[in-house]
């Protein structure tokens, strides 16, 4: 083999995955459903005429936007994935529920 075609180390070192504490995940999982349980009990105290589709709607885009900006170590794209998956299972929880 070549000394060109040889692989050479990396003279830099890997940079370190971010890493997000159970007690930080724990507390994003209270604060979404602490946001859902208040939008809910908003909407039937103010006795929306839409309340079903704004709760099916709103509460997951809530969920969603808790999980994408809580999740700040993490790269964009995989806090948009993640907070998209959220709000799509949340929006299909909602519709088998309701």
């Amino acid at each position: 083999m070549s000394a060109a075609a040889r692989p050479r180390p990396n003279p830099e070192p890997p940079t370190p995955r971010p890493q997000i504490p159970l007690r930080r995940l724990l507390l994003l999982t209270v604060l979404t459903a602490v946001f859902a349980f208040a939008f809910q009990a908003l909407l039937a105290v103010t006795e929306a005429p839409a309340a079903d589709a704004l709760i099916l709607l709103l509460v997951p885009l809530a969920a969603a936007a808790v999980i994408f900006f809580g999740l700040r170590p993490y790269p964009t794209a995989g806090r948009a994935r993640l907070a998209a998956m959220v709000a799509v299972g949340l929006f299909l929880v909602g519709l088998t529920l309701g």
